[in-house]
């Protein structure tokens, strides 16, 4: 299945779902800066608005949104439990979460801080509206080994991408030892590690081409050196 993505971008999360669903995707690496492919395509042609991360379907159309493919992903393998059943008051919280990530700490706190067109005021604005959002998380994972369920799913996925950048944008999770703890026991699943064993190579690339901008005010946030956005 084609993956076009940035490395360590959102769709690590589609990354890390794939894997745990027993697919090997074929990753498509989409430049930061020129939104090109590798062998030059223009990913607008691909999807319009040049965002990553986007599937190719078997029949193929593209799917995108991370709710959205997360969801798909775990419906094609139920037998691995990614998500729980359609009708089930466990599928509803698994939406719930997937959109509390894709909103309260996607877009309202990461894309903002890792924006490269947002200023320094507007990403100062959102670390300090963001420990509301954390503390959330942290009560609940204080509890329990997941999000939803017993299992691990796509929303955790998702969840573990976000509070793994998280620190690289000036948001510590030393306040929070729920979350630490949940990010290392969530990274030493074996798919984490193999997607992260790829891209990280591949993110380390593009630091050194100058590809991935470390955000403004990072370092002063989170009290040390500038870390890489992500």
């Amino acid at each position: 299945m084609d993956l076009y993505s940035s490395p360590l971008s959102c769709s690590l999360a589609v990354h890390i779902a794939m894997r745990e669903a027993g697919i090997t995707p074929t990753l498509h690496r989409v430049d930061r800066k020129t939104k090109r492919l590798a062998d030059g395509t223009d990913f607008r042609t691909i999807s319009p608005l040049a965002i990553v991360l986007v599937i190719r379907l078997p029949d193929g159309r593209i799917l995108t949104e991370s709710v959205a493919v997360l969801q798909y992903l775990a419906d094609q393998v139920p037998d691995r439990h990614l998500a729980p059943p359609w009708g089930s008051p466990e599928r509803y919280r698994l939406i719930e979460w997937l959109n509390f990530i894709t909103t309260e700490l996607h877009k309202k706190h990461l894309w903002m801080i890792f924006g490269s067109k947002t200023t320094p005021e507007m990403k100062q604005w959102s670390r300090e509206l963001a420990p509301p959002a954390l503390e959330h998380v942290a009560r609940h994972l204080a509890q329990r080994e997941v999000l939803v369920g017993n299992d691990f799913t796509v929303a955790d996925a998702y969840m573990f991408w976000a509070l793994f950048v998280a620190p690289h944008g000036g948001l510590s999770l030393n306040p929070y030892p729920a979350l630490k703890a949940y990010v290392e026991r969530i990274r030493n699943r074996p798919a984490v590690a193999a997607a992260l064993a790829i891209e990280g190579p591949l993110y380390a690339e593009e630091a050194a081409a100058g590809n991935a901008p470390v955000p403004v005010g990072a370092a002063a946030a989170a009290g040390g050196n500038p870390q890489p956005a992500l």
